[in-house]
């Protein structure tokens, strides 16, 4: 089964980041778990202060485990490392895709691309309309408004 492992590293550590994620790595893999290629990392500032900390990494990576009962001996030993502020280990099956800032972004441009070229496409069409509507509603002159139009100009 599918897992994923999202943790938070204060962001004083930023020196043994690499040296941190490792040994996280580690506890898991010491259980049987097999990681996934896909692996994201971001700074954030934090919503409260936790340990002292402000900032911090947050580290998302999926792993495959055939023995659910070693995700309770993953987790005790994640919750006894002390450079793991928080983490959530949970099933992948119900979550969406790992991707990075820059992929979220990226999708996010392309979606707002999206909704302001059909904004336009719109605006185009009401204002075609209304030309339409307009030359629509002007009526055509009457032979009787001719004449008397012909009339006001002789006279």
């Amino acid at each position: 089964m599918q897992y994923e492992l999202f943790y938070l590293i204060g962001a004083s550590k930023e020196a043994a980041l690499e040296n941190i994620k490792t040994q996280v790595e580690d506890i898991v893999k010491n259980e049987g778990g097999i990681f996934l290629e896909k692996e994201v990392i971001e700074k954030r500032k934090l919503a409260y202060a936790i340990k002292h900390e402000s900032h911090g990494f947050y580290l998302a990576r999926r792993f495959d485990l055939e023995e659910k009962d070693k995700l309770r001996e993953i987790s005790k030993k994640i919750n006894l490392y002390p450079e793991v502020l928080r983490f959530i280990l949970s099933r992948a099956e119900n979550l969406p895709e790992l991707k990075t800032k820059e992929e979220r972004i990226q999708k996010s441009q392309a979606e707002s691309a999206r909704a302001t070229e059909q904004e336009r496409l719109i605006k185009e069409n009401l204002s075609a309309q209304k030309e339409k509507t307009a030359a629509l509603s002007q009526k055509p002159q009457t032979k009787l408004e001719k004449t008397e139009e012909n009339i006001d100009t002789q006279l």
